[in-house]
């Protein structure tokens, strides 16, 4: 394992196979999908961002600048996305949209979710608590 990016495993999204390939609003409609980015908008930024910073030098430049503008869209619909204020969130058993029945606890500072006790957490960011129910 040369490298950083083959040690990173991830539970946070779960994007289709070929999808950076396609083109920004694609990219950003797929990526903002609570199935694809149960975490929330955030979590789908991060993921285009780790793409390109794994793809490095041999991403060609128009694919980087298409890829730049699909967090661009994703964070504009951040902007607008609704937010459950801090006093509103508390852990739990919730009803996740796209995942089903998780359990909502906190993670130093933030929040995380698990489908079951042995799935690694999924980070819960402050756009993802739309997605939950109280179950």
């Amino acid at each position: 394992m040369r490298r950083w990016s083959n040690r990173v495993a991830t539970a946070s999204t779960f994007p289709p196979p070929g999808l950076f390939t396609e083109s920004a609003e694609v990219i950003a409609a797929t990526m903002a999908r609570p199935e694809v980015s149960p975490g929330g908008l955030g979590a789908a930024i991060r993921m285009v961002t780790f793409f390109a910073n794994r793809a490095g030098r041999m991403l060609p430049a128009a694919r980087a600048a298409e890829l730049a503008r699909a967090k661009a869209l994703l964070r504009d619909r951040r902007a607008v996305a609704p937010r459950r204020p801090p006093a509103e969130r508390a852990p739990g058993r919730y009803h996740h949209v796209a995942l089903g029945p998780v359990l909502v606890e906190r993670s130093g500072r933030g929040w995380v979710m698990r489908r079951g006790a042995d799935e690694p957490p999924i980070p819960l960011g402050p756009d993802a608590w739309s997605y939950l129910r109280r179950a």
